[in-house]
């Protein structure tokens, strides 16, 4: 029986899949690459998509493909967000209920928390707040920023684009991309250049 050869190079393009897959043929040996769709999102509102706090990215521009993103986060790398970043709903509530106890918190409002907690405790802060610490920048000397940039952190799924969300950071007169099942990545991929519009990256 005569051996099947495949082409060198073999592609199966699709839009709605996660990735593209080529396969290489060298000598007998296959390998396979994957390549992702990929959108770049400045921080802080990269670190919370993929914490699932923020549900809808907002663009002035639509897209056919629906499927898997990995995340870039671009800008400038922050070491701690301010309240300019995030709904003014959350910082109303944050000021009347965080600095009493945090159990008091509208459950809607727990993934804010629980990301403030976690920054708080990434500066090894001995207490848990919202406003930038006094010493941030001896802090970040120490433990590195809390909000990379120019790095992939983690993916989502693109599942629709709609113009009338009701997600806290809406923007009217947007297109607002609905994500879905956020990953923020343990090990992110460092040292990634961003781009504008979809690109891709080869994993």
């Amino acid at each position: 029986m005569q051996a099947l050869v495949l082409p060198a190079i073999y592609t199966i393009p699709d839009k709605h899949k996660t990735s593209d897959f080529l396969f290489w043929n060298i000598g007998c040996k296959y390998s396979m690459i994957f390549i992702m769709k990929t959108l770049s999102i400045r921080q802080p509102f990269a670190s919370l998509i993929c914490r699932g706090i923020k549900t809808i990215e907002n663009r002035s521009w639509d897209t056919a493909y629906r499927g898997k993103l990995l995340i870039h986060a671009s800008g400038k790398p922050l070491a701690w967000p301010t309240f300019d970043f995030l709904p003014r709903d959350f910082v109303k509530c944050y000021q009347k209920y965080y600095g009493t106890s945090i159990r008091n918190m509208p459950k809607e409002y727990a993934s804010f928390a629980k990301w403030i907690e976690e920054l708080s405790n990434f500066y090894h802060l001995e207490k848990i707040t919202f406003h930038q610490p006094v010493d941030i920048k001896e802090r970040v000397k120490k433990y590195g920023y809390a909000l990379p940039v120019q790095t992939i952190i983690g993916e989502v799924e693109l599942v629709e684009i709609v113009i009338n969300s009701k997600e806290l950071f809406a923007i009217p007169n947007n297109y607002h991309w609905v994500m879905a099942n956020p990953i923020l990545y343990e090990k992110p991929i460092l040292n990634v250049m961003g781009k504008l519009k979809l690109w891709e990256y080869e994993l």
